[in-house]
């Protein structure tokens, strides 16, 4: 019977081998290339989650009330660590004596390095504050760099750092945001 489907002469054999071996090597990339977009398509899904996570984040660090801290801790505690968090809340106390309030607008975020599980990004904070020494509708901008981590299947900000000071008496209804 695999007389039939081989053949016998050993240019049918030859050719039939020859096909085995490029239908093999056919379904290892095809194979491979599922592979390769799956991975994109994650990897796609991870970079979208985490500029998500990272701008809800700087909106959220720049919009605060002194006399109304736990709001800004709910929008906060989905998106950081409990270290982040605690650092936040270590700043209450200075807004109170200064009657603090900021809202943030929604920040500009760009992806420094992403893998599976931690990512780093840039993200340029834009927001209208007032306080004690500061007249209301004055415009504040700053650059913070945002670790991110992989929380099971969630990303929260791990750490922060401010790059630039965060700038007062910026108008942007008259001047361009500055460029990174």
């Amino acid at each position: 019977m695999l007389n039939r489907l081989v053949g016998t002469e050993p240019v049918e054999i030859g050719k039939t081998v020859l096909l085995a071996f490029v239908t093999l090597i056919a379904a290892i990339a095809l194979q491979q290339l599922a592979a390769s977009r799956s991975n994109q398509t994650a990897g796609q899904a991870d970079r979208s989650e985490v500029l998500r996570v990272t701008a809800s984040f700087g909106q959220a660090l720049t919009t605060y009330d002194y006399a109304h801290p736990d709001v800004q801790v709910n929008q906060l505690t989905p998106l950081v660590t409990r270290p982040v968090l605690d650092r936040v809340r270590s700043a209450f106390p200075d807004l109170a004596l200064y009657r603090a309030v900021s809202v943030g607008q929604t920040p500009e975020t760009y992806v420094q390095s992403l893998d599976a599980g931690h990512a780093e990004v840039l993200v340029m904070t834009h927001s209208t504050i007032e306080s004690e020494y500061t007249p209301p509708g004055t415009r504040s901008s700053g650059l913070l760099l945002c670790q991110v981590e992989k929380d099971g299947s969630s990303w929260r900000v791990s750490d922060y750092k401010w790059l630039t000071p965060v700038t007062e008496g910026v108008s942007y209804a008259t001047r361009e945001p500055p460029a990174l």
